[in-house]
């Protein structure tokens, strides 16, 4: 299957909204509150946002051309993103876990889930963001 750079860069293009979307919807859930139908919304945001950042992590280690300084940037920050992916789930299921206890500060426990979650998001943004810089770049991609 072929994929050209410009499905690439609506891809990163698409991450990049719904990951600052995702953001804003986690800071307005935390500080405000929001209803079932945009929780709902909300969490199927996360799905997605989520898989398609892990096919974009997928997709460039197969099309990036390791040699290059940028190359070797971009590849860095994907297996750092997937090191961070690991960390904010541990982060978000301590959170989680803390909430039953009852000797736990409820800041503390919210400040976990939420650091877990904008991580998350965060370098989802960063990384879709170098992405979109980079895909001009000849000596980054290898695409035919």
């Amino acid at each position: 299957m072929k994929i050209g750079k410009k499905y690439i860069k609506y891809l990163c293009i698409f991450l990049l909204v719904t990951n600052l979307c995702s953001i804003l919807l986690a800071i307005l859930h935390y500080f405000i509150g929001l209803n079932i139908v945009v929780g709902t919304l909300f969490s199927i945001l996360i799905v997605i946002s989520w898989f398609l950042n892990i096919s974009l992590i997928i997709f460039t280690d197969y099309k990036i051309v390791k040699s290059s300084t940028t190359g070797k940037r971009i590849n860095r920050l994907a297996y750092g993103f997937l090191a961070v992916q690991i960390i904010a789930i541990f982060l978000l299921v301590g959170g989680l876990f803390l909430l039953n206890a009852s000797w736990f500060t409820p800041l503390l426990q919210y400040s976990l889930i939420l650091i877990g979650f904008l991580s998350f998001f965060m370098y989802g943004a960063i990384f879709s963001y170098f992405n979109i810089k980079a895909l001009d770049n000849r000596e980054v991609w290898k695409f035919e």
